[in-house]
């Protein structure tokens, strides 16, 4: 239906478009004219069926005997000509002089306009709607409903609306009785008072039998915009609410007069029209707020309507939350201390486009309720549609709005939080109390919000949350730095400079040039004067700007030593260096930096004295960790931005000179190179088949399971499976890694080796072989090919050891017994293992650089004294292995398993594994030995726990635990 409906209006606005009328509220508020028309019909026929069945009906009727000709059915039968000459000369003229008790769009067309300029668009609009509404009494309400979204969605040209799923949030949150009075002062199309109806109407059980027009009767709405008001009086007619009291009122000029204290519930979205004189409002709104702002006023209006105890949501202005004057902070005080603030609901920055980008919140609050304890704030941060100008919905229909049918997952709540609110507010004064201000919901006391001059902005809690935590977590910068800002003013400066003069004594570096890219010290303009300055650059200094934007944080090099730095700079010398200069630029850098700065003045610039106060978050690990783990973070970015240029640079050589030919095939060129690079990048967001393709084969074969598992319970086998052979595939690595550099006398590899020999090696023997193998190599500054930076411990006791040790504590528990049996039992298990999981496969990273290759072929290389050896490259998920040659300066032998790190020499992995053809599935596998007999080896596959006999590895393991 609402694909024919959305057909329907387009066809609609086409034709008054061609017809020479463009704006949409004209339009709809002509075709709201006519389908007044007729409703009147329909009011008319239900009188004539009355008639017959009692003698003397209790109502009029709508049309005389001598107007019958002016109704809908009648004009829908004349010639084009003849019905646009009725409806010029008769119909309007009639409309305007009558009104009729319960039909509320009659009090207001008493200067309504008819202004369809030809009988021919008449026509084509009457036979529109006739077509579409014969269907039934429904579709007309849902056709009312596009033809708003039109006017919302037509930016300047059309008009504010408030989005039907807000409104009914409003609604929701406020929830109106069936025996309160609901007021809209500034009531626009309709939309809260619609939502506040249909929310009596359907809510509660003892009004499900009351009908629309009662609840219509304690239905009110002002506005001082006569087209608005018949908008809204349609919308609600058509829904079944033609009783609605709607009256035309300038709210801030008559102030609250008869209607003080009237009121229990007030949904209101007051027009943001920035300051208004004096002169023009109501002196008993002044009284209370003295200001020239419109929305401070509107929120006076508001608390002026209530009655003690009534309830409000109104949709405000993000300045009115945080701005400064004395005026903002009195109402925000009387808001938190009087009113009973309750909730803070931040909403998203494309919710009102095309009309309006503003920021906006809504405020919820009772009059005289005193103060609460707490605020409860919450970030909507998506709504179910898009936040552009097109406002199209995210989700399947049976997945928006407030209470959607269907369950949404995580990834359906980062596009609708809607259903999350809702059952967040039902837990203010509860659980949510204890949520973080770091979270998407949270409370703030009341004693906290007076502290901060009443800011009820969201962010700036949030900012001082993360202040704490920083400085719980971080390094004051007072403590390790010396700041100073730069003296040299712009009128020092030489304004014409002696090019030949080469000092750099005198050069001065401003604000203006400091850019991403520093210019020569030759190019820096002059100080006039010789005075020295305050301070000098000096190499490894800090520089910045002062003012807010790019501040272009920057590491003085050498040259630039003696340049003395112009007014407008930051300078952060260090006296200590806890943290590399490149880790606090890169943190400068950052928006949470930005946060704590301190800013000052209308022009927001940060004073350097002040700075010393700011906290630079810890980081682990040696200074030299933390700068190379950083000059890759910045090689990233530089070969991102490299790839961006260049697929620029292939769209634009699409179009130069040559032949159609030519430039489809640079057009297929470009395009084929771009997609490319899309699914690389995709490859890599998504971890897990990262994982999957550069992983050794029994680890990536063993994420392959885990990732195309259909069942939860093969889903938890496989995240099991999983860990098996990660922690098999290191410790396999491990030993290769102890015998090559002769340490196999290590007390965890001695005990593996006796585990062999005694029946069976578990799985946390395992783990202590590269627990025991990493400490060793990192007491010798071996890097063990990365195995000592992945085994890193991390801050808080923290990382891959840590997590190892959880999973095998949980796959032991499991394998002995006590694993899950339910359904919930299994999502509580897989909840726990999956995240520790995903955890240890993203600290072995090593593992992608390193290659487990099978040699096939060693041949000797006289012209570079090298060996050439051929094999199989044993990476990624695909049995199909890769075959693989590369050269080295030692010789390996045929037929065996080697790891080759990068930068290192090979290592052989046997007698620890072996790649050998499976006689169960008759596939080659990855062995490792688990444990002897007597005479035999018994060997089990990494990742399919299929055995088989070896001879060959029950020797070599003989000979290798035989001093």
């Amino acid at each position: 239906m609402n694909d024919g409906l959305r057909h329907t209006t387009s066809r609609l606005f086409d034709a008054f478009w061609a017809a020479g009328i463009s704006s949409p509220l004209e339009i709809v508020e002509q075709i709201s004219h006519l389908l007044y028309l007729r409703e009147l019909d329909a009011v008319q026929e239900h009188w004539e069926r009355e008639t017959v069945r009692q003698e003397s009906p209790q109502q009029q009727p709508v049309f005389t005997q001598d107007e019958q000709h002016l109704r809908w059915s009648q004009l829908i039968r004349l010639t084009p000509q003849r019905m646009y000459t009725s409806m010029t000369d008769e119909v309007f003229p009639w409309l305007r002089r009558h009104t009729f008790a319960g039909v509320g769009y009659s009090q207001l067309v008493k200067d309504a306009r008819f202004t369809i300029p030809t009988p021919s668009l008449l026509a084509r609009v009457v036979g529109l709607l006739e077509e579409t509404l014969s269907a039934g009494d429904a579709i007309a309400g849902a056709l009312y409903e596009h033809l708003l979204a039109r006017i919302a969605t037509a930016g300047p040209y059309g008009a504010f609306r408030t989005p039907p799923h807000l409104a009914a949030l409003m609604a929701a949150m406020a929830e109106p009785g069936a025996d309160e009075e609901v007021c809209d002062p500034t009531c626009g199309m309709g939309g809260l008072l619609a939502a506040a109806a249909h929310f009596v109407h359907r809510s509660r059980r003892e009004t499900a039998q009351q009908s629309a027009a009662e609840v219509s009767g304690r239905i009110h709405g002002f506005d001082f915009d006569t087209t608005m008001l018949r908008l809204s009086s349609m919308r609600l007619a058509l829904q079944g609410y033609e009783g609605a009291d709607l009256r035309y009122r300038d709210n801030l000029a008559e102030g609250t007069g008869t209607e003080r204290e009237r009121y229990s519930v007030v949904l209101a979205h007051p027009p943001f029209a920035g300051s208004v004189d004096y002169e023009a409002v109501a002196p008993e709104l002044l009284a209370m707020v003295r200001t020239k702002k419109t929305e401070l006023l509107h929120l006076a209006m508001i608390l002026e309507l209530l009655k003690p105890k009534g309830r409000a949501a109104v949709i405000v202005p993000a300045g009115l939350l945080f701005s400064s004057t004395s005026a903002h902070i009195e109402l925000r005080r009387l808001l938190v201390d009087v009113h009973g603030l309750e909730a803070v609901v931040q909403l998203p920055g494309g919710t009102f486009k095309p009309y309006a980008g503003v920021s906006t919140a809504i405020l919820f609050f009772t009059k005289d309720a005193g103060q609460n304890d707490s605020v409860w704030f919450y970030d909507l941060t998506a709504d179910g549609f898009s936040l552009d100008d097109r406002r199209e919905p995210l989700l399947a229909q049976d997945k928006l709005g407030l209470a959607p049918d269907s369950v949404l997952d995580a990834v359906d709540h980062t596009r609708n939080n809607l259903p999350d609110l809702m059952r967040r507010w039902r837990l203010r004064r509860s659980s949510e109390r204890r949520r973080a201000r770091s979270e998407q919901s949270f409370c703030v006391t009341a004693a906290d919000i007076a502290a901060e001059d009443y800011n009820l902005s969201l962010e700036r809690f949030r900012q001082i949350h993360e202040m704490q935590r920083a400085a719980q977590e971080g390094i004051r910068l007072g403590d390790f730095a010396e700041i100073f800002p730069g003296s040299v003013r712009k009128a020092d400066l030489d304004e014409e400079p002696d090019a030949t003069d080469t000092d750099g004594q005198r050069r001065v570096l401003t604000p203006t040039l400091l850019t991403s890219t520093l210019p020569d010290v030759a190019d820096l303009p002059l100080r006039a004067d010789q005075r020295e300055p305050r301070r000098r650059l000096r190499q490894g200094d800090i520089i910045g700007r002062d003012l807010a934007g790019t501040r272009h944080w920057t590491c003085v090099p050498s040259h630039y030593d003696g340049v003395q730095p112009g007014q407008g700079l930051i300078v952060i010398r260090l006296t200590e260096e806890p943290l590399p200069h490149e880790y606090v630029i890169a943190y400068l850098s950052s928006a949470l930096a930005e946060q704590q700065l301190p800013k000052y003045g209308v022009i927001p610039h940060i004073k350097a004295r002040e700075m010393a106060d700011i906290w630079i978050p810890r980081c682990d690990g040696s200074l030299s960790e933390i700068r190379a783990a950083l000059a890759m973070l910045d090689e990233g970015e530089r070969e991102a931005a490299r790839i961006q240029d260049d697929l620029h640079r292939k769209r634009m050589q699409i179009f130069e000179s040559g032949t159609g030919s030519a430039r489809r095939g640079r057009l297929d060129d470009a395009a084929a190179i771009s997609s490319l690079t899309a699914q690389n990048l995709r490859r890599h967001n998504e971890p897990y088949k990262l994982f999957q393709d550069s992983y050794p084969y029994a680890v990536a074969r063993a994420v392959r399971k885990f990732r195309h598992a259909l069942s939860l319970a093969e889903k938890h086998e496989a995240a099991i499976q999983c860990t098996e052979s990660l922690i098999l595939s290191l410790g396999v690595m491990a030993l290769a890694l102890a015998t090559d550099r002769g340490r196999q006398d290590l007390p965890a590899i001695a005990q593996w080796s006796q585990s062999v020999e005694r029946g069976g090696v578990s799985l946390g023997h395992w783990v202590g072989v590269v627990r025991a193998v990493a400490d060793d190599a990192r007491q010798h500054g071996d890097p063990a090919a990365g195995l000592v930076e992945a085994t890193a411990r991390k801050k808080g006791k923290k990382g891959l050891f840590a997590d190892l040790d959880q999973l095998v504590e949980l796959r032991n528990k499991i394998r002995h017994g006590a694993g899950p049996r339910t359904r919930a039992e299994l999502e509580r298990s897989l909840g726990r293992i999956e995240p520790l999981m995903l955890s240890s496969l993203s600290g072995c990273a090593f593992l992608a650089h390193t290659r487990w290759v099978h040699t096939d072929r060693l041949q000797w290389m006289p012209d570079t004294g090298k060996f050439r050896v051929s094999g199989l490259a044993l990476m990624g998920d695909r049995p199909d292995f890769a075959t693989v040659s590369f050269d080295t300066a030692h010789p390996l032998a045929d037929d065996q398993l080697y790891l080759i790190p990068p930068n290192d020499e090979p290592l052989p992995l046997s007698p620890f594994c072996l790649l050998s053809d499976c006689p169960t599935c008759l596939a080659p596998e990855l062995y490792y030995p688990d444990r002897m007999t007597s005479s035999t080896a018994l060997l089990k596959s990494l990742d399919r726990g299929h055995e088989l006999d070896s001879d060959s590895v029950f020797k070599a393991l003989r000979e290798w635990s035989t001093p």
